[in-house]
């Protein structure tokens, strides 16, 4: 397979310096902050195969690492109730014209930064409120999780972006910090497997994504690892509101970019 040169992969490959750094340095965030920009340099499905590779040597590692410390029995009710939305998600972004998918992808995004905004900007600063996940359990909610997780699969299966919707589930199921992390790992190796495989076999693994991709795995190692040494030295909660209204900016250019498709 022949090597293809676009100067349009160069700058998604610098852009992942920034997206794994927050990665590293947050544990999230690198495929939500970076899918306006792979889905408009190679495609909505070509770029979510990318963006699905360019993530699976860390989260197998990490994976593997910490396979001794996961919460078991919670992973195999993540994977249950999201297979089938990730299914949906993966016939979704077959069937779905590429305009639709990327405003899609924007209006996902901005929901995301806009939640998350509201928990770590709006709340503490303006409201002068914290925001606590140990209020009371109710059936009400518990149902809006499952609903939440049912979500995130189809919209894991369609733009590998359901990470803040699966996290809503995961956060209650799972108290301990250490364990939560590493479950959350292996939720990611078993979703991304399963999208990979059917990435494969769509056709989506393309001379452009193996060209766009081998100038990316560099420096997302890069971003990767500068990341999670700076975790000692940045305050995060300062650095994550940034991170989330750049967030916003980035859905709301994605929206406006494609909506005039439909006007």
């Amino acid at each position: 397979m022949d090597f293809i040169f676009a100067i349009e992969y160069v700058y998604l490959a610098l852009y992942q310096l920034f997206a794994f750094f927050v990665q590293g340095l947050t544990g999230f965030g690198s495929t939500v902050l970076a899918a306006p920009f792979h889905t408009s340099v190679l495609g909505p499905a070509t770029g979510t195969a990318y963006a699905t590779l360019l993530c699976a040597p860390t989260l197998i590692y990490l994976g593997l690492k910490q396979i001794k410390n996961v919460a078991w029995k919670d992973l195999g009710k993540i994977v249950l109730v999201c297979t089938p939305g990730l299914l949906i998600g993966q016939y979704l972004l077959q069937a779905v014209p590429a305009d639709v998918a990327k405003l899609a992808i924007g209006v996902i995004v901005t929901g995301i930064a806009i939640m998350n905004i509201y928990k770590t900007i709006i709340l503490p600063l303006v409201l002068k409120k914290e925001y606590n996940e140990d209020e009371p359990d109710t059936p009400f909610k518990k149902a809006m999780r499952y609903v939440a997780l049912a979500f995130g699969g189809i919209v894991h299966g369609a733009f590998t972006s359901g990470g803040p919707f699966i996290t809503i589930y995961t956060l209650q199921a799972v108290k301990d910090k250490e364990k939560f992390r590493n479950t959350m790992t292996c939720v990611w190796v078993v979703l991304n497997a399963m999208n990979s495989y059917k990435h494969y076999t769509a056709g989506y693994f393309t001379a452009e994504m193996w060209s766009a991709l081998a100038l990316a795995l560099p420096c997302a190692f890069i971003g990767l690892f500068v990341g999670m040494r700076m975790l000692e030295k940045v305050e995060k909660i300062t650095f994550l509101r940034a991170v989330y209204v750049l967030l916003l900016i980035i859905g709301l250019n994605s929206i406006y970019s494609n909506i005039g498709a439909f006007l």
